[in-house]
Order: C-alpha cells, then sequence, then structure tokens
C-alpha cells in the first residue's frame, strides 16, 4: 500500500486531526493515537448526536479513528512522556491539534521532537493559526464557520444565518493537513530532512471561501448573499417541481446550453426572443424569466424534468437530502459509500475515501481499537518487558 512502513504518531481529539490520521491508516499507515488514560479522545463519548439511534457503534467516532491502535498513556507524567519521545524516534509523523502552549508544557512540541528525530514530519492542527492576535485561541468547527464568512453568506438576503451540518470545516482541514503530509514526505523522500506542517480550521474555512474572500479584497465592499429571483444567470439557479423536490441548474456557458435547455422544455419560442437569446440580456430580464421557468418547472414532477433533461447539453443536478446521498447509486458506484464488514455488527454500510490511486488504493479498516488495547503491544515492540508493563500500570501511567 502506499504509505506501507510510515508509522504515524496521533494525538488528537474529536475530529480535525483524527479525521486527518484516518486517511494515513486507510492508505496503510501504522497509526498509533496516543489518549488520555481517564476516558480517552473525547469524541468517543460525544461523538454521536443525543437525537441519533443506537445502532451499537460510535459511528462518527469510527470514521475519524478506523484503523488506528490505541495507545491510553499519561504524558503529564515524566516517564509517560519519556516513552513518547523514544517512540518519536523511531516514527515518520507525529501529529496533533493539543493548544501550542500545552505542547510546549509537555515537551511534544516541534522543538523538542524534532531533535530527538530530525527525519519527523510534525503536523499541527490549530484553530486560526500560528500567528495573529488569535493564535492562542483553541477553535471549533461551528465557531470557525461563523468567523471565516461562510455562516453569513448562506440563506437568501434578508433571512436569519443559518449553522452548518457539523464537522464541515473539520473534514476540510484535515484533508488540507493530509496534503502538507504528503508534502513533507515527497520532500523527505528527497532531502532526508523532516520539517514542522501546519493547517488551521480558519484558514482552511477561509480557502473554501476564497472566490467571496478576495472578491471583498478586490472590490472593498460586501459580498452580497444571492438572491435566486434575481441571479444574473437563470441558467445556474435552483427550482422546484411540482413534487416539491429541488434541483440545481449549473450551467457556466449558458449560450452553449441555451438551445438544448429551451428544446426540453418546449421553450422554443423564448430562445431567440430579443429579451432572452443570450446571456448579457437574460441577466437584464432574469426576474422576468426566472418567473418564467418558476412556473414551468412548478408544473412537473421532479421524474419529468429529469427524464427531459436526460442526453441534453445541459449541466444540471438534484438537490439531495443526506438520506437520498446515502442511497445515490453514483455514490456507491463511484466507491465513496460502501458496505464492509464491521467486526462487532457484521456488514456495514460506510463511508470509504474520496481520493483515488491507480496502483495503490486504499484499504478500510473497520471497527475502533478499544481505549488502551494496543497498550502491551506497543510496548513490547519497543522493548519493554511484561514487568516494565506491570509497573507502568501500577504508577497509572498507561491504562
Amino acid at each position: 500500500m502506499l504509505l506501507e512502513g510510515i508509522k504515524a504518531l496521533e494525538m488528537g481529539q474529536f475530529i480535525f486531526v483524527p479525521y486527518c490520521a484516518t486517511h494515513l491508516a486507510d492508505f496503510g499507515a501504522e497509526v498509533i493515537k496516543i489518549e488520555n488514560p481517564a476516558g480517552g479522545d473525547p469524541l468517543r463519548v460525544t461523538g454521536q448526536a443525543a437525537s441519533a439511534p443506537d445502532i451499537g457503534i460510535n459511528y462518527y467516532f469510527e470514521q475519524c479513528n478506523r484503523g488506528k491502535k490505541s495507545f491510553a498513556i499519561d504524558v503529564n507524567k515524566d516517564e509517560g512522556r519519556e516513552i513518547i519521545h523514544k517512540l518519536v524516534k523511531e516514527s515518520d509523523i507525529f501529529m496533533t491539534n493539543f493548544q501550542p502552549e500545552t505542547l510546549k508544557r509537555m515537551r511534544l512540541d516541534y522543538e523538542t521532537l524534532s531533535k530527538l528525530n530530525p527525519r519527523l514530519i510534525y503536523a499541527l492542527g490549530t484553530g486560526y493559526g500560528i500567528r495573529g492576535p488569535e493564535r492562542d485561541r483553541g477553535g471549533f468547527d461551528y465557531g470557525v464557520w461563523a468567523r471565516s464568512g461562510l455562516m453569513a453568506s448562506c440563506g437568501e438576503p434578508g433571512s436569519k444565518q443559518v449553522q452548518c451540518q457539523p464537522g464541515f470545516g473539520d473534514h476540510v482541514s484535515a484533508m488540507n493537513l493530509f496534503a502538507a503530509i504528503g508534502m513533507a514526505l515527497f520532500h523527505r523522500e528527497k532531502t532526508g530532512e523532516g520539517q514542522f506542517v501546519h493547517a488551521s480550521l480558519y484558514g482552511s474555512m477561509l480557502d473554501a471561501g476564497s472566490h467571496s474572500v478576495q472578491t471583498a479584497l478586490a472590490t472593498k465592499q460586501e459580498v452580497p448573499r444571492k438572491d435566486r429571483l434575481a441571479t444574473i444567470n437563470p441558467l445556474c439557479n435552483s427550482y422546484v417541481t411540482k413534487d416539491e423536490k429541488w434541483l440545481m441548474i449549473s450551467s457556466k456557458q449558458p449560450d452553449r446550453n441555451w438551445h438544448d435547455f429551451c428544446l426540453s422544455f418546449n421553450l422554443e419560442h423564448l430562445e431567440n426572443n430579443p429579451k432572452f437569446k443570450d446571456t448579457p440580456s437574460r441577466a437584464n430580464n432574469c426576474r422576468e424569466l426566472i418567473a418564467i421557468l418558476d412556473a414551468m418547472f412548478a408544473r412537473l414532477n421532479f421524474t419529468e424534468v429529469e427524464n427531459r433533461l436526460k442526453g441534453k447539453n445541459v449541466h444540471w443536478s438534484p438537490s439531495f437530502t443526506y438520506s437520498q446521498v446515502a442511497n445515490d447509486p453514483q455514490a456507491w458506484e463511484a466507491g465513496y459509500i460502501a458496505t464492509v464488514n464491521h467486526p462487532q455488527i457484521g456488514p456495514f454500510n460506510e463511508f470509504t475515501n474520496s481520493l483515488e490511486f491507480s496502483k495503490t488504493p486504499y484499504n478500510i479498516k473497520p471497527g475502533i481499537a478499544e481505549l488502551g488495547q494496543h497498550n502491551e503491544e506497543i510496548l513490547l515492540d519497543m522493548g519493554y518487558s511484561w514487568e516494565d508493563i506491570t509497573r507502568l500500570k501500577d504508577s497509572r501511567i498507561i491504562l
């Protein structure tokens, strides 16, 4: 596998860094999750919404932690840190989203660990970055979503601001950090040098909305919310059908698609109408055209719309709920969702991985380790004896 032979130490909590480490595990890395013996990663307890049905496993914690080994060790004690220091010397990656000041106090910061292992890739995830007035401020997904401008941009003009679903920023940030680690490994392959890499929730959310951020920078003006009734390109707009199903027409080259669109819905009388014949005229008369299209879609069921657009040169997509996504044949046949054999509950439908490599595919390893499940294995591999392990347990350094 792509990352076979790579050993990664993850001292992460909640979603951001643990989800990044899951991708390393999917592609073959040995990932050791360092957890506090007093409960472990808080996501073990808070991983599912209170309203979610109990299916026998904590599926959210699993998504962020499948395929890892759990090492429950107290890094606040000197001997616990010494064990981690020894483990760092034989590892390729150390990744964490603990606060920089906390890491420095525990002697698990980059300056300390890179001296022990100059080839180490040290990956840090933060809330707001490592510079600036908020550098020491912790952050969760929801708060950073709001600060990045994305929350204020959602919804119709004048409507209340809406929250995102949980984990959106964490997952985007995790993929940014995953990319940084990959590039650092490539650099190390060429030079033998390890290095510090970093991604933040705030930076990743700015990246996700960078088109609008750049618009505000360039124009020095507020970026308004989009009013679907006044969208200047009516062929890049949302519409609702008679059976109350939404779809998105997304033609970014509308002049190329206008003929087929009109043909699909018997709108030939509009095709060469001076008010709608080209992009500028449709923009100038967008409200009138959108009203016509709203009325047209309101007379058609979704299936009829789908049949009319099938094979036509018009870019469009249904607007799915997440339960519809879970049953979308495209998601299944593309390999993004698959049925895996879960060690606890048997056949289990799981989101897999959106990355694809022709020579080195990923391999999902379902199931999550119990807290401290691999303590003995890890310590024995490091050369500790059973007597040492018993003493460490008695001293409450390990679980």
